[in-house]
């Protein structure tokens, strides 16, 4: 399931600041300076590239501290520590990209474009990003077992999603780990077409997550209907007449990980 590139940063920064987000960008080849704070809560970042400007704001993602320390007591008595959880929107993701409209609907500085920053900081980063894009774009897995080399990949606002309820005040997210980034376009945003031949656009080059390229590739399907997302027998319904699948479903995601200590001896 091809969605995107990813642009490879591991060699440039380690995200831990809003000084650092700053240099990033600034890499990237744009101009951007930081947003002085207020009493009322604003965007990080005013970044100008071309004809445009951008307001970001950076949040960040952590695991929960508690659990953490649990995790690393299991570890130092010698057991495996499991995770499996499902994959997929998340309330508190959903929050949080929801606090940051906020900032933006009530920032005094204007701009042309708003842009969330999101950034795995957790123990299992890569969980993470598929937990922020899921939130954004409400995608689920579907597998079509009706034919041979039937299609199997995301569809994309199958269920609610940030993009579409923010859809006049959101227009794209950029999601990174300590070692990568990828810039997420918002596809229902009134401005898609301007953000897509922007020059904050191009500075991601390939590392660009638009879901209307991948369904002109055949590589993703979309739901673009006002169709019950509460219903999924109906949401499916659509899907299948849309791209006259043949028995198509569904397919829950898991985040299954197992992690052990290895002694010093061991440790590369």
């Amino acid at each position: 399931m091809r969605q995107s590139s990813w642009v490879d940063f591991k060699k440039v920064m380690l995200i831990n600041s809003e000084i650092e987000i700053k240099d990033c960008i600034t890499l990237l080849g744009m101009k951007v300076e930081k947003i002085k704070e207020s009493s009322s809560k604003t965007p990080d970042f005013l970044v100008k590239c071309e004809k445009y400007k951008y307001l970001v704001e950076l949040k960040e993602k952590f695991t929960n501290k508690e659990f953490l320390k649990i995790r690393e007591q299991m570890l130092l008595d010698g057991d495996i520590f499991e995770e499996n959880y499902p994959a997929g929107r998340k309330k508190i993701i959903s929050g949080v990209i929801r606090a940051a409209c906020k900032q933006f609907t009530s920032s005094e500085i204007t701009a042309d474009f708003n842009i969330v920053w999101l950034h795995a900081k957790g123990h299992n980063p890569d969980f993470q990003i598929y937990d922020f894009e899921s939130t954004l774009y409400g995608y689920e897995v579907i597998v079509e077992w009706g034919k041979q080399n039937g299609f199997s990949g995301f569809c994309y606002h199958f269920g609610h999603s940030d993009f579409y309820n923010h859809r006049n005040v959101l227009d794209g997210a950029v999601v990174s780990t300590t070692n990568e980034m990828k810039f997420c376009i918002n596809a229902c945003s009134p401005k898609y077409h301007l953000l897509k031949e922007s020059g904050f656009r191009k500075a991601f080059e390939d590392g660009v997550l638009d879901p209307i390229d991948l369904e002109e590739e055949g590589q993703a399907l979309i739901v673009n209907s006002d169709v019950n997302r509460n219903d999924e027998n109906a949401v499916m319904e659509y899907v299948i007449k849309k791209y006259k699948l043949q028995k198509a479903m569904k397919m829950p995601m898991q985040q299954i990980s197992a992690t052990v200590a290895l002694p010093n001896k061991y440790k590369i």
